[in-house]
């Protein structure tokens, strides 16, 4: 038979759980502040269309690449309406190697060859990182020496200030400056993200 004591245990118990749940269910939503940043150098779709996919990633997070992933498969659904902006988001020492080679890549005309590489592997180290560069043709002279003396090192911390100036406090995906909270989520989590935005430019 249950004793009193242990009832009132399982009642706080249960009551402590239903109080994280809530604090959990009812985390804000991050809204990017409007700013010039917004206009990244590196982007892809239609310029001029109605939604913009923001996305502020460190490519060691696992999630952060399956996010990208989905933001490049909205791009082939609605090539009309998305566009994706890249904005540098490094987080650990190698991150911040990846996002000064994408700057290094950028350079010589192939930003989205070296970004599009990462999402298909993803580099663990810095020899893994010099054999992608290869692969896409890059001039690995100016590459390895950008690299080792920091020539974008500067480029990157601008680019992580403006977006903290911004709002962004961790690696995020925004859709027209509405964060979208799925880790990673489905396709069909952003998609339902973008039309509800498509739906309330309409009306």
């Amino acid at each position: 038979m249950w004793t009193t004591k242990y009832i009132a245990s399982v009642g706080l118990i249960t009551i402590a759980l239903l109080v994280i749940a809530g604090t959990l269910w009812s985390k804000d939503e991050i809204s990017l502040m409007p700013g010039a940043e917004s206009d990244s150098r590196f982007w892809r779709g239609d310029i001029d269309a109605p939604i913009t996919i923001d996305a502020y990633p460190d490519f060691t997070c696992e999630i952060c690449v399956e996010k990208e992933r989905l933001a490049l498969q909205a791009l082939d659904i609605y090539p009309a309406d998305v566009k994706m902006v890249y904005h540098p988001y490094p987080d650990s020492e190698f991150s911040w190697k990846l996002a000064e080679a994408l700057e290094a890549a950028a350079e010589q005309g192939k930003f989205w060859e070296l970004h599009d590489q990462y999402l298909a592997g993803v580099p663990g180290d810095m020899s893994q990182l010099k054999a992608y560069a290869q692969q896409i043709g890059l001039d690995m002279d100016k590459f390895e020496k950008a690299l080792d003396t920091g020539t974008y090192r500067e480029r990157v911390e601008l680019a992580k200030q403006e977006a903290v100036s911004r709002g962004v406090t961790q690696v995020a995906l925004f859709v027209n400056g509405m964060e979208y909270q799925y880790n990673p989520g489905a396709i069909s989590d952003l998609r339902s993200a973008i039309d509800r935005e498509l739906e309330s430019l309409r009306n």
